[in-house]
């Protein structure tokens, strides 16, 4: 498991030896010394202002993320386990977002005062004495503005993995996204290099990305991504609620695509292809999870398979391999990714419904994606299939009245949830250090009727 360094706006970033060693050669040549350790200091902080731009896009999404800084530059990731199916247009407004904040926040206001009067003047003494004055605001002005408008600039070309290749991927595929990529990589390498100023550097740079493109169309998926994975679907539990997983900050957890957290069924090569038809179906891109599961062939999860007709075919047939999955597998899925997509497309409640029908097992069945909807943070449909469960009579109702509750309060209803609070304790939820410890029910706390069921509770 790998960890973040720091935390900034609550955003975990991690930062790679190596993206400090590729910072410091780009700048090693530049004199005096001083002016190499600033060089890093701006590229690391430009980097990380681009990448915070994509955090903060998409927190304002209610998608938490994650940033990692290696190599040439960063990357931002969904982490933890709400993570939202994104729509074309959200999916592009992030990717673009990362250049807009570096532009905005450091590449124009360094821009013009690079251009006003007084940095002519400091540069001027600052050329006549050679840089021997020590210290000056002359380098971190001049390299800031050149890191920041140059990389966001340059994160916009078509070119997969930058923000340009992402925004071709989200609006044309993932075939076409890596065409383009290739025939954009040579383009500017050609150009980059007939300028003169880049020369072999130039040639090599974006043969790699030519190259990483060729690779990822002839595999037919992503060979050197990172995936910030997504803790593992949590079980009911039933007694006293554990919630303090959903509570906690991420864990940030650098995995190759090779590394979605499921257990093999046919071997490595069929755990391979889940990993990818999951990753997909993440990006919210059915049609490339269904190849991916043509060629998995027959044994693949049960869930991954509702998944994608959910995604590519009829409701109803999605919604009877759901029902059937949980059947074959009582616990649920593997991971949030079915909690997810069936909030986001309106069917949770529907395929409750379905599962309460089915008897005891059912309801259970129900009760699991209850909670895992309420880990994904789609709160307004863990409450709603809840009371599915709720009116369907589970083994433990006091515990699902106070989930109930838990999850009216993280969708902004805290007087709905007061209500279940209520439910729970006629129910027989007698847990006094619960109720006042729970963080889901801070709001719920505040309002006036809440001493009354403390009361009774005490009682």
């Amino acid at each position: 498991m790998t960890r973040a360094h720091f935390r900034i706006f609550g955003i975990p970033v991690r930062v790679e030896p190596f993206f400090v060693v590729v910072a410091a050669l780009f700048g090693i040549r530049l004199e005096p010394l001083w002016v190499v350790f600033a060089w890093v200091v701006i590229v690391f902080v430009s980097v990380l202002v681009h990448e915070l731009g994509h955090a903060v896009t998409y927190r304002a999404l209610g998608q938490r993320s994650a940033i990692v800084l290696h190599g040439f530059g960063g990357f931002t990731v969904p982490a933890g386990g709400g993570r939202r199916v994104l729509s074309k247009g959200r999916s592009v407004l992030v990717s673009v977002s990362g250049a807009v904040a570096q532009l905005l926040v450091l590449g124009l206001p360094t821009y013009l005062l690079y251009r006003s009067d007084w940095y002519d003047e400091a540069a001027l003494r600052w050329v006549l004495l050679d840089g021997a004055e020590g210290f000056s605001w002359v380098p971190i002005v001049y390299y800031t503005q050149f890191v920041s408008i140059w990389w966001a600039v340059f994160n916009l070309l078509p070119i997969r993995p930058l923000d340009g290749g992402h925004v071709a991927e989200t609006l044309f595929g993932f075939e076409t996204a890596c065409k383009l990529s290739i025939g954009a990589a040579i383009v500017a390498g050609f150009v980059a290099f007939r300028s003169g100023r880049f020369g072999l550097i130039a040639l090599l740079f974006f043969g790699l990305f030519a190259f990483m493109n060729y690779q990822d169309l002839r595999a037919g998926h992503s060979t050197g991504a990172f995936d910030v994975e997504a803790p593992e679907a949590p079980a009911r539990r039933s007694g006293r609620v554990r919630r303090g997983r959903r509570r906690g900050g991420p864990d940030l957890q650098v995995v190759g695509p090779e590394g979605a957290g499921l257990e093999p069924r046919r071997g490595p090569a069929a755990a391979e292809l889940e990993t990818r038809a999951w990753n997909a179906l993440r990006a919210g891109d059915g049609e490339r999870a269904a190849s991916v599961l043509r060629q998995a062939g027959d044994g693949v999860n049960p869930f991954l398979r509702a998944c994608v007709a959910l995604l590519t075919g009829p409701v109803e047939m999605a919604d009877d391999l759901f029902v059937a999955a949980y059947r074959a597998e009582p616990d649920g899925p593997p991971n949030l990714v079915p909690a997810t997509l069936l909030a986001s497309r309106g069917r949770a409640v529907a395929l409750a419904t379905r599962l309460v029908q089915e008897g005891e097992a059912g309801i259970e069945a129900a009760g699991s994606l209850q909670t895992h909807l309420h880990y994904a943070e789609q709160f307004t449909a863990a409450a709603e299939v809840g009371e599915q469960v709720f009116a369907a009579g589970p083994r433990s109702p006091a515990q699902t009245a106070f989930e109930i509750a838990c999850s009216w309060a993280r969708a902004g209803s805290p007087d709905e949830a007061l209500r279940w609070v209520e439910a729970a304790v006629d129910a027989g939820f007698r847990a006094p250090g619960v109720l006042d410890g729970e963080p889901d029910l801070a709001a719920v706390r505040a309002l006036p009727g809440w001493e009354a069921v403390r009361r009774r509770l005490s009682a």
